[in-house]
């Protein structure tokens, strides 16, 4: 098994329940903010956030493809890695953002499969040494798609509760949690919690998580690198996720929180209101 070792590299505001008016389109918003920490000179994150609008009258199709990816192997490698996964996810799948017409869950899912395996593909060719994350939230009205690899991190929050991961990581010391065998707490100061056995780039058990949803009510979404997750608690994030700020300050004040508890990593956030 191939392993990447990732070392080398208040106001909250109170939200009614709701729930989306039948037959309406979503509205969605997306905030992008990125630092390459205080340990590091080189940004080897890389992330992309679109929206697209099609139709009028009552018949609007409002969709995003929201990506994040945290790239392994050293300042070069892992840059060419991160860069290179999302160009390749952006244009496999932005056609299909872009059309007026829905397709079938398990035919999307193909899609973002193949779109992965693509990206898979071209750092296996063009970037020798180098891996990356890879995680991506699809939004097409009221649905949402996703697929993962490694430990970026996303996000279900409605403000109501306890925030929802919808991704898992692939991490060593997840696995060892999952088995029962370390707690928590002791995954946080692991000295192997920076190793991957599953991310773009390695040759053995290559596989892509997939999920879907359908959305019932208005919320966000967070996608974050472990530069994020790994340094500020979860509840912090939840405070500032629901803070009644615009949503561009919102996702950089969660960057510089990454910075002020250390910022030893790369930090990337996307935050994406739906409402």
């Amino acid at each position: 098994m191939n392993l990447f070792n990732r070392s080398h590299k208040q106001h909250s505001a109170k939200r009614k329940k709701a729930s989306f008016l039948p037959g309406t389109a979503v509205d969605i918003q997306a905030a992008l903010a990125q630092s390459p920490g205080k340990a590091r000179e080189h940004m080897e994150d890389a992330a992309s956030s679109m929206i697209f609008q099609q139709g009028a009258c009552g018949q609007e199709r409002r969709t995003g493809l929201f990506v994040i990816a945290d790239g392994m192997g050293g300042h070069l490698n892992g840059e060419l890695a991160s860069c290179l996964a999302v160009k390749v996810l952006n244009e496999r799948m932005t056609p299909l953002l872009q059309e007026e017409q829905d397709y079938p869950v398990n035919q999307i899912e193909e899609q973002l499969t193949a779109a992965f395996e693509a990206a898979q593909q071209e750092i296996l060719t063009q970037v020798s040494g180098g891996g990356t994350t890879l995680t991506a939230a699809l939004v097409i009205n009221k649905k949402l798609y996703f697929a993962h690899v490694g430990d970026s991190r996303l996000y279900w929050l409605d403000c109501q509760g306890k925030p929802e991961v919808l991704t898992r990581d692939h991490s060593l010391v997840q696995r060892l949690v999952d088995l029962g065998q370390i707690s928590k707490a002791d995954a946080e100061v692991h000295p192997q919690k920076n190793v991957l056995y599953r991310a773009l780039g390695q040759t053995d058990g290559f596989k892509v998580d997939l999920g879907y949803r359908e959305m019932e009510a208005p919320g966000y979404l967070l996608i974050c690198s472990d530069g994020l997750w790994s340094m500020v608690e979860e509840k912090k994030l939840v405070s500032e996720v629901c803070a009644d700020r615009p949503l561009s300050e919102r996702a950089h004040t969660m960057v510089e929180m990454a910075n002020q508890a250390g910022g030893p990593d790369n930090i990337s956030v996307i935050l994406v209101e739906i409402s």
